[in-house]
């Protein structure tokens, strides 16, 4: 059986590893893509996120471990795009009355469309939810990199849940920025960056900005929605998006394109 993998007491990645991918949104994925998803255990039992729906089994088979998924209380759904929310419906179907929380009004059109009418509760910048000693304050971040877009904030463990923000498609065995080659993460998230972000830099700028706004202290780990969890080196990737990914500085660089069938071409590059 699949294991749920503990982040902090009472919260577990519970998402997938889908080591075969090799292309994603047009852009090669030789390290393959996870589908992180995050439970967390108080008075109400929250999910956040699910998985792309081939990967359900793999999804409810780490929820298992730490609890029977027909408890399920809250369903928050961070973003629309059918590699996050894909398994919605087997949520639901497992557990009947749970509730699930989207952003208003993209958010909720968009589960609405794929899905039909589950019952779904639209939330908005700065409107929070209790679950028992944890509040979640939700904030919207459109068009990072969909209108839905948003992020999860739990101050009581002082995590972000920030969906596509802060992401790479990179699947490893470990789960944690430091237990993988920073230099390696990094510049996954900067290719992730590039691929995918990159055309809403200004969009990007404001959600780190938001991010910021939580105080210097306020987040001890940064948890998005594919790759590995930050939480050894938060700093580094906020400053990666504020001085390099959204800052719109240029380097003083040249690319020479050429081809050579003997060589010689290319000691003339």
């Amino acid at each position: 059986m699949l294991t749920a993998i503990q982040v902090k007491p009472d919260v577990y990645w519970v998402g997938a590893l889908d080591w075969n991918a090799r292309s994603f949104h047009g852009y090669k994925t030789e390290d393959g893509i996870t589908y992180n998803a995050y439970l967390i255990m108080d008075e109400k039992v929250t999910l956040i996120d699910t998985a792309k729906i081939t990967f359900k089994d793999e999804l409810i088979s780490r929820i298992s471990t730490v609890i029977d998924p027909s408890k399920i209380d809250v369903l928050i759904c961070n973003h629309v795009e059918m590699d996050h929310s894909g398994s919605t419906p087997v949520i639901k179907q497992l557990s009947p009355n749970v509730e699930i929380y989207a952003s208003a009004p993209q958010g909720v059109r968009g589960l609405t469309a794929h899905y039909g009418d589950l019952g779904y509760h639209g939330v908005k910048t700065g409107d929070t939810l209790s679950i028992g000693k944890r509040t979640l304050t939700f904030v919207q971040t459109p068009m990072v990199h969909w209108p839905d877009n948003m992020v999860t904030y739990d101050a009581y463990d002082k995590i972000l849940f920030s969906n596509d923000a802060f992401g790479q498609h990179y699947a490893s065995s470990g789960r944690f920025d430091d237990e993988n080659e920073l230099s390696v993460v990094l510049n996954q998230a900067r290719k992730y960056y590039a691929n995918i972000v990159q055309p809403y830099r200004t969009q990007a700028a404001a959600a780190v900005k938001a991010v910021r706004s939580l105080g210097a202290d306020a987040i001890d780990m940064i948890a998005p929605a594919h790759g590995v969890i930050w939480r050894s080196h938060v700093e580094d990737i906020l400053k990666a998006y504020e001085e390099e990914y959204t800052s719109g500085a240029l380097k003083d660089s040249a690319v020479v394109v050429y081809d050579s069938m003997w060589g010689s071409t290319d000691k003339m590059a």
